[in-house]
């Protein structure tokens, strides 16, 4: 193993608190540009605190129970042995860059020495997803060469759990590459000198970012655009020009539709059900605006000033 400290919190709780200190190898993805969910802009902001921490959903929840059962699949397939004190919320942390640290989901015997160096790394994935052995997901992979680089492990494996239509149960065995780990490294260690530490803002790279960043406009303000912007706004002017031509089409086609059923429930054609057209059921509303105009008093305490969505308009 490298240069490393072993931390064994006391509750999950605690656990949860000193992954905040660190990159995580669940965030490296999300640094070097490989995490299909998360920008760097909005690492950032989580991590300088401007935002609230990810709060564990039920599919979170879900995949942390299943990890036993997972990880019992990947044993039962490979014949190799899982570490049983792996099986905890736990923390390897670089000495030298204290804020390199991973948590392994389980780490296994690599053979029948039982030394300290003969360990590889089990990634456990629950997945709504088909997973391709041969192309794994790059968020996947970059998290598993993190994590065997910083623990300075060689080996590791990575096994999914797929819940689509069925289950389906995969495992794919890794080497460190070491140029990739280097890069990751490099990236991180600028992420954390220049961005955390420094404060420094990552670049905008998704609406999500921009809206993140100006909720709102600033009145009167005007930029002149680029070329290539200027462009883009032709053509979107001309792909919703034709988008309101096929609308058009498309509710001729629908009248034509509905004027068939009278007060018929279904159309068919040949004996086959090719459209319907029935009500909802009746369902009771709450009137806010009559009861706001006839009761301002009550409603007062209740009302909050909220910020709403920047409207994009083309001209």
């Amino acid at each position: 193993m490298n240069n490393v400290t072993i931390i064994r919190p006391e509750s999950r709780e605690e656990w949860l608190e000193i992954r905040k200190s660190g990159i995580g190898s669940s965030e490296v993805a999300t640094i070097v540009g490989l995490n299909p969910w998360e920008t760097p802009y909005q690492l950032w902001r989580r991590k300088k605190g401007l935002d609230e921490p990810k709060q564990e959903n039920a599919a979170m929840r879900n995949g942390h129970h299943l990890e036993d059962a997972v990880s019992k699949m990947w044993n039962d397939a490979t014949g190799r042995e899982i570490i049983k004190r792996s099986a905890i919320d736990w923390i390897i942390r670089d000495n030298d860059r204290p804020y390199l640290q991973v948590s392994p989901d389980r780490t296994y015997w690599l053979g029948e020495s039982r030394s300290p160096e003969d360990k590889g790394i089990l990634e456990i994935k629950t997945t709504r997803m088909k997973v391709d052995p041969e192309d794994l997901p790059k968020y996947w992979f970059a998290q598993v060469q993190y994590q065997l680089g910083v623990a300075g492990y060689t080996q590791g494996s990575l096994a999914w759990l797929s819940a689509g239509q069925g289950f389906d149960f995969g495992y794919q065995d890794l080497k460190l590459v070491p140029d990739f780990f280097g890069w990751l490294i490099e990236e991180v260690d600028k992420f954390w000198t220049d961005n955390i530490l420094g404060g420094k803002e990552p670049n905008a790279v998704s609406v999500a970012d921009v809206l993140l960043k100006y909720n709102r406009h600033t009145d009167r303000k005007i930029i002149e655009c680029s070329d290539e912007v200027f462009e883009a706004y032709q053509n979107l002017k001309a792909v919703k020009k034709e988008i309101k031509a096929l609308e058009e089409r498309q509710e001729v086609f629908e009248e034509t539709i509905k004027m068939a059923f009278g007060d018929a429930e279904a159309l068919s054609y040949g004996g086959d059900t090719i459209a319907t057209w029935k009500a909802p059921k009746e369902s009771l509303k709450f009137d806010a605006k009559t009861f706001q105009a006839e009761h301002p008093d009550l409603v007062k305490p209740y009302l909050q000033v909220t910020q709403g969505a920047r409207r994009f308009l083309l001209k």
